[in-house]
């Protein structure tokens, strides 16, 4: 059968079409320049120039195709960043699930997140699927992000209501090999350099990028349309202070690190953001990253098979990987 990539080009998408093509799938690729598909040569897909805001590309790319993933995506936290959150986000899943329809595509696997589920309460409840984001906070300026994603997964079940058969995935905070644009192993990686010498209260539900990719294909085999299926690794709902502290021991890279409580840092990081000087993080993204983002992934484990290795192999992995790729040790 012929299987749709978007967002085949970044990291999960380059690891779901080699995982495709390993079983032997005749897959076709959305790629937005010469750049990114070059990521994809010399692996026997068939590359299609679009993008997922412009929907008159759209149809070309779903023609004669039986299965779509829909993992294109951004990722943003600042104001700057909104317009192009909405775009490709919301718009953007929007396009893509009316080319399905037109084109009658049997099955879509939508790639959501965790995010639009909101944060926990506390560390001690995780949320799982029956969560939204948390009422009143959908306009939240530190929560940018997480209002795209629900509202482009909100798209994506109304679709499934109204007949088109949709599955809806929800992956954690993916570590792991691969990431090239770094979006989400920054942080290990400054860590590794020595440059993040802080931390705060809150923390995120890590889970390896390559057992996301396997969870796309269970949800694609036995999935449930208009359901949705959080995809984690529970030993990965960390703290920010336990997370960067077990990078440093399984990398062999201690590094020593300040607690700083949030009330202290939001009012220099506003007199920063004032002043127009380069910061790391802005007062929004503080307040996003002092929440605790940690999740189930019972209801994935017990429908789909869903299954995770263990974390310090993919901390080990990730810090090898990041070694490989040219970051230079201190």
């Amino acid at each position: 059968m012929r299987t749709l990539v978007t967002g085949a080009t970044g990291y999960l998408g380059v690891g779901l079409v080699l995982a495709l093509r390993d079983r032997g799938r005749e897959v076709r690729a959305l790629a937005r320049s010469d750049a990114g598909a070059a990521r994809l040569a010399g692996t026997g897909v068939e590359v299609v120039r679009g993008d997922v805001t412009d929907a008159e590309s759209l149809p070309a790319a779903v023609e004669g195709v039986t299965r779509v993933f829909h993992l294109a995506g951004v990722v943003g936290h600042r104001a700057r960043d909104d317009e192009r959150l909405r775009a490709v986000n919301v718009q953007g899943a929007r396009n893509v699930l009316a080319a399905c329809r037109a084109a009658g595509v049997e099955r879509v696997v939508f790639t959501s997140s965790v995010a639009a589920m909101g944060p926990a309460a506390t560390p001690g409840h995780p949320r799982d699927e029956s969560a939204w984001m948390l009422d009143g906070d959908d306009g939240r300026p530190d929560f940018r992000y997480a209002r795209t994603k629900a509202a482009g997964e909100q798209v994506a079940l109304d679709a499934a209501a109204d007949g088109l058969d949709v599955v809806v995935v929800n992956p954690g905070f993916v570590i792991g090999p691969g990431d090239v644009h770094r979006v989400s192993s920054w942080a290990v990686e400054e860590y590794l350099r020595g440059n993040l010498r802080f931390t705060i209260d809150g923390g995120l539900s890590y889970v390896d990028g390559r057992d996301v990719v396997a969870g796309h294909l269970l949800a694609e085999e036995r999935g449930a349309s208009g359901q949705r299926y959080i995809l984690t690794n529970e030993e990965g709902n960390l703290s920010h202070r336990d997370f960067f502290a077990r990078v440093g021991r399984v990398a062999g890279r201690p590094r020593r690190q300040l607690h700083v409580p949030k009330g202290v840092l939001l009012p220099l990081l506003r007199a920063g953001t004032a002043l127009r000087l380069p910061l790391p993080l802005d007062a929004d993204e503080l307040a996003s990253s002092s929440r605790w983002w940690f999740y189930t992934a019972a209801k994935a484990r017990s429908e789909l098979g869903f299954e995770t290795r263990p974390l310090d192999d993919t901390i080990r992995d990730t810090a090898d990987w990041l070694a490989a790729d040219g970051y230079h040790r201190h």
